[in-house]
């Protein structure tokens, strides 16, 4: 869709969002009746760019068990363990992507607590983003000197942080990155690394987050926010149900932004989806179904099962949201041909 064209299709609502966005530094301008988002080239950027999933903070009953998974089924390596909780990576080795897998709250599920969204040049920009933070009186603390942990417009935690990262737990013993206190907890999940499971190459290569599903109160003033605080880019937004949600668009990953169906009305992670290398749809039925997995299909471009601890997981091929946008009317069952299709 041309500019102009997606320009012709907004809404004077619309017009007027962006008006009051674009006052605020971000990045929004979504083409309304029917669906399909578009992000014109000279829109205005947002407070900050996102450029992928820093980390999921991931608690669960067992976190051995957990991490064993995820680096046998996906080749994940592992960053730092210290024997209570760990830190495993995939992707680009110079800015990875992970999975904080941190142990869970006595009486409590299994959940992933917060997101980490690495942010362009962080340190160069966080007093300009802890500035419109303050302006718009929304409450955040330091997570180490290289980000920010605050909740978003719904609720949920995440964090602001710098593209390298840091390790589980930092918080608190990094308030200063250079202090003796910081370098004793880095090396604590360091020393026994070598021990550590590797991936015997017989399962699949994460390459990156293919999606996160984030269920909120309100997916119209969510998206809002995120393109506002992250300059992420709207490639699919329905209201109608069944398919009701949100598709935003950052670096390499995309957040799903979905209706709560949840009692209690507090936001929630409802699953999250790996980009693999060398995708094929037969090879990866087959491989789940000879580890004694029952895997449901998403598309052409993925397959769903669950992890140890019982969250939905997806293992996904390169491309799978923008197909779900653009071919299946943001569902798997809509695709052609069916939820295998």
């Amino acid at each position: 869709m041309t500019t102009k064209n997606a320009q012709n299709a907004l809404t004077e609502v619309d017009w007027q969002r962006r008006r009051v966005l674009g006052a605020l530094g971000s990045a929004s301008v979504t083409a309304a009746l029917g669906g399909c988002a578009s992000w014109p080239v000279d829109a205005p950027r947002g407070l900050a760019r996102a450029t992928a999933v820093n980390h999921l903070s991931y608690a669960v009953t067992d976190y051995a068990r957990t991490r064993d998974f995820y680096v046998e089924m996906l080749g994940m390596k592992v960053a730092w363990d210290n024997g209570r909780m760990c830190s495993v990576e995939f992707g680009d080795p110079a800015k990875p992507e992970g999975i904080y897998i941190v142990p869970v709250k006595p009486g409590e599920k299994a959940a992933v607590s917060h997101i980490g969204y690495s942010v362009e040049n962080f340190p160069a920009n966080k007093e300009k983003i802890a500035a419109e933070l303050t302006r718009q009186n929304i409450k955040f603390k330091a997570d180490t000197e290289w980000g920010w942990t605050l909740d978003d417009r719904a609720g949920y935690m995440i964090h602001f942080i710098s593209e390298t990262g840091i390790f589980p737990g930092a918080s608190d013993p990094c308030a200063i990155i250079n202090s003796d206190k910081c370098k004793g907890a880095e090396a604590a999940g360091l020393k026994n690394l070598a021990a550590a499971p590797k991936p015997s190459g017989r399962g699949f290569k994460a390459t990156a987050f293919s999606h996160i599903v984030l269920c909120v109160d309100d997916i119209v003033k969510t998206r809002d926010w995120y393109e506002q605080m992250f300059s992420m880019r709207p490639i699919y937004y329905k209201a109608e149900e069944p398919n009701a949600q949100a598709m935003l668009r950052f670096g390499n990953n995309t957040l799903y932004l979905r209706n709560i169906k949840r009692p209690g009305g507090k936001p929630y992670v409802e699953h999250f989806a790996f980009e693999i290398e060398n995708y094929d749809q037969d090879r990866v039925e087959a491989e789940l179904k000879s580890r004694g997995y029952k895997p449901v299909p998403d598309s052409k471009l993925g397959w769903t099962i669950q992890d140890p601890e019982g969250m939905r997981i997806e293992i996904a091929g390169r491309g799978l949201p923008e197909y779900i946008s653009e071919k299946c009317k943001g569902r798997a069952t809509d695709c052609p041909g069916g939820p295998r299709g």
